[in-house]
C-alpha cells in the first residue's frame, strides 16, 4: 500500500479503480486471443504434418501429430487458466472499495496446479482438442492392430 501513496500523493478515486480494471481486463482480452491463437496454430500445423504423412505415406507422423495436439492442448490450458485468474482478479478489484485496492496485478492467489487441471478439463477444450486427439488415436489403432482378426475371433 505505500506505493499508492508515493505514486499518486493523494486518496485514491473511483476513476483509479475504473482505470485499474481496464488494465485488468486488456489483460483478458490478450489472453483470449491467444487461445484463439494457439487453435488456429494448432490446426495449421495438424494439418501441415497430417498432409505430409499422406503424401510421404509415413504412419509415424502420427506420433507426431498427438504430440502436437497434446502440446497445444496444455499451452491453452495454462493461458485459459491465467485468464480466469484476471477474470477472478477482476471480479475481487470490482467489489473493492477504491480506497482498499492495492492496484496490483497479481494474481498468485488463484493459480493453483489445480487449476491448470481444471482448465484442461474445460469443454471448449476437451470439445476441440480431445476430438482431435480421438481421431488421432482411433487412426493410430486401426494402422496398427489388425481390427478384422479382433472381429473374427469372437
Amino acid at each position: 500500500m505505500w506505493y499508492n501513496v508515493v505514486i499518486m500523493g493523494s486518496k485514491t478515486t473511483p476513476d483509479d479503480k475504473r482505470s485499474h480494471l481496464e488494465f485488468i481486463q486488456g489483460v483478458i482480452n490478450r489472453l483470449s486471443s491467444n487461445t484463439f491463437l494457439f487453435k488456429g496454430w494448432s490446426i495449421t500445423i495438424i494439418g501441415a504434418v497430417f498432409t505430409t504423412m499422406i503424401a510421404t505415406n509415413n504412419n509415424d507422423f502420427l506420433w507426431l501429430i498427438l504430440g502436437i495436439v497434446l502440446m497445444f492442448w496444455v499451452i491453452d490450458a495454462y493461458y485459459l487458466m491465467l485468464e480466469r485468474g484476471y477474470r477472478r482478479l477482476y471480479k475481487q478489484v470490482a467489489k473493492t472499495s477504491s480506497e482498499k485496492i492495492d492496484y496490483g496485478m497479481n494474481i498468485g492467489q488463484f493459480i493453483k496446479f489445480s487449476a491448470w487441471l481444471e482448465a484442461l478439463r474445460r469443454p471448449v477444450l476437451l470439445l476441440f482438442y480431445g476430438v482431435i486427439l480421438m481421431i488421432i488415436i482411433g487412426i493410430i489403432i486401426h494402422n496398427n492392430f489388425d481390427i478384422n482378426l479382433i472381429i473374427m475371433r469372437k
